[in-house]
């Protein structure tokens, strides 16, 4: 591969953190200083489609790339906005594999996926990356249980020198860093459902490449030691390494030295590596397999260096490719004493392609056809940046039809996992006619479906960390846009498995808890959770709903997964959603999978199951406090806030109080938030209210704005 042509190649980088805005910090949970916003916001307000790309530097919280210089000046206590950055959550534990409750009972689990994705897809945002906004547009991830690895792929401006996108369009020489961390509610989001998030390196830069391998005489790198405290202080997972430029021999030599000791000294850091550099010399060069040559990057067990390699995508090209079947990548992994289902992940070109990419995963996997490596998505969110960029993303309308185009890039071509696989041949030209799914065989047909659900309780109010407004308890309590991934509820394990002619849809026009819920039309059975728990006691089951005439929750235990043990809930009327209850007698036995069987048309708004007894409310939260983040304009203000952590809380929403009512400003996971944009006005009265795994609520604790 020689084009440099893609966003990819041209932006992908970090930061330098010697100073992320002008300025200094404010209170202790947030920054004084603010930039004007240029573009979308203003756009959208005034109902024409936001532009991608088309903002400068966002007014509050953002990431940013990083050079040598801007990691060693790293200081937590120096840059504004770093405590909003941090990923406080750690990654959860996925259940061991059942073949009984895969939607493919005889795919392969051992094949993993691995991505590179443009989360910023839809923003006016790009060369800094705004985790929390006013953006109903923007792209979210909802298919976790498929991904392994996720990556970020774009480049950031450097920290130190940000520059305003006003027209869209890159000026020359902006500064991009070689390092871009990952959007911190993306790796909140990739935690909660036990995938890893790496950020990226992007090479070359018009930076020093020796300014990364400066080496102490005690063996040390300082570089290498800062990324180490970064990746920690942040609570992300590692790096994806894309060493796309020549560099000579020695350095070669001193950066294998670099990922040695990188490695030995945090061996949690994972290093994904692209297959890009030759291993003695340092030019560029694509193998576009494994081989004995290129897989001595994985270093040896006493000396690793990367984790895993990331094929280049002509191991299967139109005209030949260098290994058609990945039967040379594999022999050649287990050659060299690794399984290449670990260490290999073929590339598969979505940037371009869309549902018809030049590869075909699809020819070597499927159910009853193990793969001999695994596979690399790259760029899978293309599709929803390009119904961005035409405007079709900016209303609700389009939003629903490419939330069904993703449905069926991970789903399948149907939609259902469990009847995924293409519905027509593969003809060429490829990388044409993109959008065409019924050429595509959906993720869900090569990768077996992970969890995270290992144990009580388990609710979800089918939030997806992205809406055009909110509601709380079936209120509705924000009318404008919002997006933060990290708010996020852990992801359905399928979407959607259903059977019995049941059709579901993710609905934005109405909701219980989020910005979304479940259309539901015709009856039938939903799977929900694919499950590894017990408890000693009853599980509760609590279900909010609109319209539906009948709901039972379907256990499928264990130790007999052939069937489904069917329990009736009851109903009480409400005004807008019912509220369906039960439970379960599990009394230590195993639940394998949780599914539920509706009777007519509705919207399911929450679903919360806990182990029978006193619900999980937490305490009322301490040291809430509000303050002046600076001038939005038109009268309004930019807020920052902050309080204690407290371990029985999920996380924070915070509420503006007003005599027209309340308004929800966000939810963080963290002891600070940035509220963008707020009209005192209002209200200059704010709330905080902690919740708990259950989404049972603590009693609100309140701060007043004094300016």
């Amino acid at each position: 591969m020689t084009e440099i042509d893609r966003r990819t190649f041209l932006t992908v980088g970090g930061v330098g953190l010697t100073a992320l805005l002008a300025g200094s910090p404010g209170a202790a949970y947030g920054a004084t200083t603010t930039r004007a916003v240029v573009g979308g916001t203003a756009a959208a307000a005034g109902g024409a489609a936001p532009v991608p790309a088309s903002g400068g530097t966002p007014p509050g919280p953002y990431t940013f790339g990083w050079a040598a210089d801007d990691l060693l000046a790293f200081d937590p206590a120096q840059t504004p906005w770093a405590r909003h950055l941090r990923c406080l959550i750690p990654r959860a534990t996925r259940i061991a594999p059942f073949a009984a409750t895969q939607a493919h009972p005889d795919l392969d689990p051992a094949v993993q996926l691995s991505t590179l994705t443009i989360d910023d897809a839809g923003s006016i945002y790009e060369g800094h990356n705004q985790p929390i906004g006013l953006e109903p547009q923007v792209y979210t991830q909802r298919f976790w249980p498929y991904i392994d690895i996720w990556g970020t792929w774009h480049g950031q401006v450097k920290g130190s020198a940000p520059i305003e996108m006003i027209d869209g369009k890159r000026a020359p020489g902006r500064p991009y860093g070689v390092i871009d961390i990952p959007n911190p509610g993306w790796t909140e989001a990739a935690h909660k459902n036990g995938a890893l998030s790496i950020g990226g390196w992007f090479w070359p830069r018009p930076v020093a490449f020796d300014a990364f391998l400066v080496q102490n005489g005690d063996g040390s790198f300082p570089v290498a030691d800062k990324m180490i405290e970064i990746r920690k202080y942040f609570g992300f997972d590692g790096l994806f390494i894309n060493q796309e430029g020549s560099v000579s021999a020695a350095q070669i030599a001193t950066f294998k030295d670099f990922l040695r000791y990188l490695k030995r000294t945090d061996p949690d850091f994972y290093l994904q590596g692209y297959d890009s550099a030759d291993f003695d010399k340092g030019f560029v060069t694509y193998e576009n397999r494994l081989s004995a040559n290129n897989l001595r990057w994985l270093g040896t067990a006493d000396a690793p260096m990367y984790d895993s390699i990331f094929m280049n995508y002509w191991w299967q090209a139109t005209t030949g490719g260098a290994d058609r079947d990945l039967s040379k990548s594999a022999a050649s992994a287990v050659a060299a004493g690794h399984d290449p289902r670990k260490v290999g992940f073929a590339g598969v070109e979505h940037q371009k392609g869309g549902f018809r990419p030049e590869e075909d995963f699809g020819s070597v996997a499927g159910p009853g056809k193990p793969a001999p490596t695994s596979v690399a998505l790259f760029v899978d969110s293309q599709i929803w940046l390009n119904g961005s960029w035409n405007g079709t993303t900016s209303t609700v309308e389009g939003r629903s039809t490419y939330r069904d185009l993703e449905q069926r890039f991970w789903s399948g071509p149907t939609g259902n996992p469990v009847s995924s696989g293409r519905l027509e041949p593969r003809t060429p030209p490829y990388r044409t006619d993109t959008l065409n799914y019924r050429q595509w065989d959906g993720i869900a047909h090569w990768i077996a479906e992970r969890s995270p659900y290992g144990e009580l309780p388990i609710a979800t109010d089918f939030n997806v960390g992205v809406g055009s407004s909110f509601f709380l308890d079936g209120a509705k309590v924000r009318e404008t846009g919002w997006d933060n991934m990290g708010c996020a509820d852990r992801a359905l394990t399928w979407q959607f498995w259903t059977e019995e002619g049941l059709a579901v849809t993710l609905d934005e026009s109405v909701s219980f808890g989020s910005g979304h819920s479940l259309a539901l039309h015709g009856g039938g059975v939903i799977h929900l959770f694919k499950t590894d728990l017990t408890t000693q006691k009853a599980m509760a089951v609590d279900i909010r709903a609109q319209g539906l005439q009948a709901i039972e929750v379907g256990i499928t235990w264990q130790d007999a997964p052939s069937g489904i043990d069917w329990h009736a809930l009851s109903k009480s009327d409400a005004s807008t959603w019912d509220t369906w209850t039960g439970e379960v007698d599990v009394l230590g036995r195993r639940i394998a999978r949780i599914s539920l069987r509706t009777a007519g048309d509705g919207h399911l708004g929450r679903v919360s199951l806990r182990a029978a007894g006193k619900p999980l409310k937490p305490a009322l939260p301490t040291a809430f406090q509000v303050a002046d983040a600076g001038d939005a304009g038109n009268g309004r203000r930019h807020l920052s806030f902050g309080w204690d952590l407290q371990s029985d809380a999920l996380g924070y929403d915070v509420l503006q109080i007003g005599d027209s009512g309340t308004t929800w400003l966000g939810r963080v996971h963290r002891d600070v938030f940035f509220a963008e944009a707020v009209d005192p006005a209002a209200g200059r009265q704010f709330q905080l209210v902690a919740f708990g795994a259950d989404l049972h609520r603590s009693a609100p604790v309140k701060a007043t704005l004094s300016v």
